[in-house]
């Protein structure tokens, strides 16, 4: 929104959306006027929710009347209008966004802990792989020092025995390494990654097990507040409107049968005249 269009905007919420109108006109408000918010009226409005958040919807283009929404419950247009059904709309569409979020975000976490799986994977092949390679280097260095030996080259043969000793505890490391499934020493910016979770009510990527002060922020935060505010908000609606449904058709079930309750009385009133006629008729005769 233009510094412009904001300050438009700041100027209708303080002095209503009739400010430019002529003196003497009409400057007179209703719930169905384009300019004002349904949303804010019915409720409240979702662009007030997520402002600077990865969910940001932007300012509301249209007015927030704090008169309206205090008249609109006790209104005879109360739940007449189809703001409800709007609201239910708009926000289930948020909600739905916010769903392929979540989704998104759990497929992300789920590659990368495949891609890990993978890494642990070639690291466990390469260390058989190294291990094989230490046997036969182990072998070669035992036969080499067993002829050194034979050859009366003895600082030669303690030379080989000591290498193939060293690596024996090369061997050893990687078999207890491998045994153990412990992972490969880590460079330093490698051993402060977190395990993470996706938030099921906001999507937002969490360290698992995060200290309770950090979980605490998260929980009151605008965007779990603001989808967990939008969920409940929606069961609400559905309600209400299943309710309003519920009730104008009982309605209209009246309305039908009191209009077939006339129609049955005006032919019984028709049937009374012509029998009367039929009976004037026969008299005459």
């Amino acid at each position: 929104m233009s510094a412009r269009n904001a300050m438009a905007a700041m100027l209708d919420e303080l002095m209503g959306p009739k400010r430019n109108v002529e003196l003497g006109k009409d400057t007179t408000v209703t719930f169905d006027d384009p300019d004002i918010c349904k949303y804010y009226i019915v409720g409240f409005c979702p662009h007030d929710m997520f402002v600077n958040t990865k969910a940001d919807l932007g300012a509301c283009p249209r007015v927030h009347d704090d008169n309206l929404r205090l008249e609109y419950p006790k209104s005879d247009k109360f739940e007449k209008l189809g703001f409800e059904r709007e609201f239910l709309k708009f926000l289930s569409r948020l909600d739905e966004d916010n769903q392929r979020r979540i989704r998104k975000n759990l497929e992300k976490l789920k590659a990368s802990e495949e891609n890990g799986q993978k890494k642990e994977d070639l690291r466990k092949m390469r260390d058989e792989q190294e291990m094989a390679r230490l046997d036969l280097e182990i072998k070669k260095c035992m036969a080499d020092a067993e002829k050194a030996g034979e050859e009366g080259l003895v600082a030669k043969c303690q030379e080989l025995v000591d290498k193939a000793e060293q690596l024996e505890k090369q061997k050893a490391a990687i078999v207890e390494r491998l045994n153990s499934n412990a992972p490969l020493p880590a460079p330093i910016d490698e051993t402060a990654i977190k395990i993470m979770e996706v938030c099921e009510v906001c999507g937002s990527m969490l360290i698992k097990n995060d200290a309770q002060c950090r979980v605490e922020e998260h929980l009151s935060g605008k965007m779990h507040m603001g989808f967990s505010k939008i969920k409940v908000t929606i069961e609400e609606l559905r309600e209400r409107i299943r309710k309003r449904d519920e009730e104008n058709e009982r309605e209209r079930q009246k309305a039908r049968e009191e209009r077939e309750k006339r129609e049955r009385e005006k032919r019984r009133s028709r049937d009374r005249d012509r029998s009367r006629d039929r009976d004037r008729r026969s008299s005459r005769r």
